[in-house]
């Protein structure tokens, strides 16, 4: 017993020794974990000195984590600063606010596209104005008006008198026709900027816009009697032209320096002449004289854009229509015009907001929906693609290329019952539509609907009579359904089109073979080897036939000479393997053979062995 208690103390001690051997620290924390947390909190520290002072202390605790590192990034210059926030950032992705003023960084130096991506996920972290001013700014310059204007809202709540902020407001509100919301905005930029004179213009542009021209007058005139500029006087002379106050407006022309001595109609008069003609660079020339002489002329500069989208100039139209775009204009063919630059150049998305914008001003505008369907077919987006194409069904129910599209993207749908009634009224439509009927005879082959794919099948054939999968599938429709005596017409007439063909011949071959008739099958093998000899899967039919038939030699022949034309095809070795192995025909193999005679007194004497 004392034995046993000695060990038991002294193992007691040496377990009391394991934690001061081993350093035992299980209360240590790890310090970048903390000063994450601190850096959480740094955002919401409003004193300058308590938030210098936590600064340092995150800096202190984790000099080289993510935390550290964001906080070096705050003070250093820009190029230093963005290459720190991508260090901090490869660390931890999750710190919202390195990733905004990354973005307010890359936004500085123009790289709007990377800012953009930034400065989103940079306001999923603490409120930052700043972040949501430089998304504004990033939208308001794009074909996203709607997305600046909650921007600048969000912004303004932080920056309530910031003129630029009001600004890009007004110029959001008016690409959005929302003028009641512009000409508040306007008022007030008026009343912060009173000398502005872009804020009095802009303000007249929405009274324009809206109808008021009287109003536009008054308030351009009211300006024009402090200070005089161009765009002021040109203004004033568009409004005065819409009102048919053609005199008084050529006097402000005059004052904005236009050349009154051109006479615009007579120019516009020409470049449509030119523009019929094909003659795009005189049109282009023409329509540019006739807007020297009327600058602000919504319709010519859309007719230049066109002219200069048919010479294949297409950077020129785009800085030609997109002012008609920002000055909003509501004409749909303008914003499909535009969609067309843009997919030209390969911009889907722009390319996708264009024709929706167009569709929005004109939903009849057969183009867009045309445009948007093959854009959205191209991207798989087929859900958006059959909603295109059943707005143009709508538009031009009698094209029956619409209703054979839709009928393709139900069938990328996996709705082959919508993709049939399509299928089905293209072909109505079109009777000689060769591709609605190859989908109608695959499908419902596929769907083993013989007697209406076999229809198909032969519409694909009288459409186009060379076409191998509607052949290929009418044979094995006739071969499932042994109808042999008609798979035998078909080939036959098929033969007749074309008797110098030795396929077509082989062909005919085969199909008597099949059907046990050899003597005609031997006769169009022969033909077919009499227009192409050395044809190795020729030679081995003849000489299969000729197995089979008895005529032994002729048949070691023909398969030799297979063998020779075609050293990798196995078939011709295998049957001369046969005949080498047995002298009797194949057709006879079928019978009682001696070899079976042989090994029937075998079956007979096990009887005897067990008796």
């Amino acid at each position: 017993m004392n034995n046993r208690s000695s060990i038991s103390l002294r193992n007691g001690m040496l377990l009391a020794l394991i934690p001061l051997c081993c350093g035992f620290g299980w209360g240590k924390t790890d310090p970048c974990k903390e000063a994450r947390t601190s850096l959480d909190m740094l955002a919401k520290v409003a004193d300058p000195l308590k938030r210098e002072k936590m600064a340092a202390s995150i800096l202190k605790a984790c000099p080289d984590g993510a935390a550290g590192l964001f906080i070096r990034a705050l003070t250093e210059k820009p190029d230093a600063a963005i290459a720190r926030y991508r260090e901090v950032l490869a660390k931890d992705d999750t710190i919202a606010e390195a990733h905004g003023n990354l973005g307010l960084l890359l936004h500085e130096k123009g790289l709007d596209q990377e800012a953009a991506a930034e400065l989103t996920r940079g306001i999923m972290g603490p409120p930052d104005p700043r972040y949501h001013r430089a998304l504004a700014d990033i939208t308001n310059d794009g074909d996203l008006p709607a997305l600046a204007l909650f921007h600048y809202d969000q912004a303004l709540k932080a920056f309530p008198d910031d003129v630029d902020l009001h600004t890009g407001r007004a110029e959001a509100c008016l690409e959005l026709k929302q003028f009641d919301k512009a000409e508040e905005e306007f008022i007030r930029l008026k009343a912060l900027k009173p000398e502005e004179a872009k804020f009095r213009l802009g303000l007249a542009d929405v009274y324009r816009k809206t109808g008021r021209l009287d109003r536009a007058i008054d308030e351009l005139r009211s300006h024009l009697s402090k200070t005089s500029d161009k765009e002021g006087h040109l203004l004033l002379a568009e409004v005065l032209m819409e009102k048919g106050e053609r005199d008084a407006a050529r006097e402000e022309y005059l004052a904005a320096g236009v050349d009154v001595t051109i006479n615009p109609d007579d120019f516009v008069r020409k470049g449509d002449e030119y523009l019929k003609a094909r003659e795009y660079g005189q049109a282009i020339a023409a329509y540019q004289t006739a807007l020297k002489g009327r600058p602000a002329w919504p319709a010519i500069q859309h007719k230049l854009g066109r002219a200069q989208m048919s010479a294949g100039r297409d950077d020129e139209a785009l800085v030609t229509l997109t002012p008609l775009i920002k000055a909003g204009s509501a004409d749909g063919a303008v914003f499909n015009d535009l969609g067309m630059l843009h997919e030209r150049s390969g911009r889907l998305d722009e390319a996708i907001a264009a024709y929706r914008s167009c569709i929005t001003h004109d939903p009849d505008q057969v183009n867009a929906h045309r445009k948007l369907a093959e854009i959205y077919t191209w991207r798989g987006s087929f859900a958006e693609a059959a909603e295109q194409y059943r707005e143009l069904i709508r538009l031009r129910g009698d094209t029956p290329l619409y209703h054979l599209n839709l009928g393709k993207v139900y069938d990328r749908l996996k709705e082959p019952k919508q993709a049939v009634s399509e299928y089905e009224t293209a072909v109505r439509l079109d009777p000689d539509m060769l591709e609605g009927h190859r989908e109608l005879a695959r499908i419902f082959s596929r769907d083993r609907q013989t007697a209406k794919a076999e229809h198909h099948y032969k519409e694909v054939l009288r459409l186009q009579s060379e076409d191998e999968v509607a052949r290929n599938g009418l044979i094995t429709l006739y071969v499932k359904q042994k109808r042999y005596d008609d798979l035998t017409g078909f080939v036959k007439d098929w033969l007749d089109q074309a008797p110098g063909d030795p396929q077509r011949h082989y062909r005919l071959g085969l199909v008597y073979e099949f059907k046990r008739e050899y003597d005609p099958a031997i006769s169009e093998y022969k033909a077919a080897l009499a227009l192409q000899p050395d044809h190795a899967r020729m030679l081995l039919a003849l000489g299969r036939v000729l197995m089979k038939t008895g005529r032994l030699s002729d048949a070691k022949a023909m398969l030799e000479a297979s063998k020779k034309a075609d050293p990798t095809l196995p078939e011709p070795q295998l049957l001369l393997s046969s005949l080498q192995s047995d002298s009797q025909p194949l057709k006879k193999k079928a019978h009682k053979s001696p070899g079976k005679g042989k090994k029937a007194p075998a079956s007979k004497a096990k009887p005897a062995r067990k008796k």
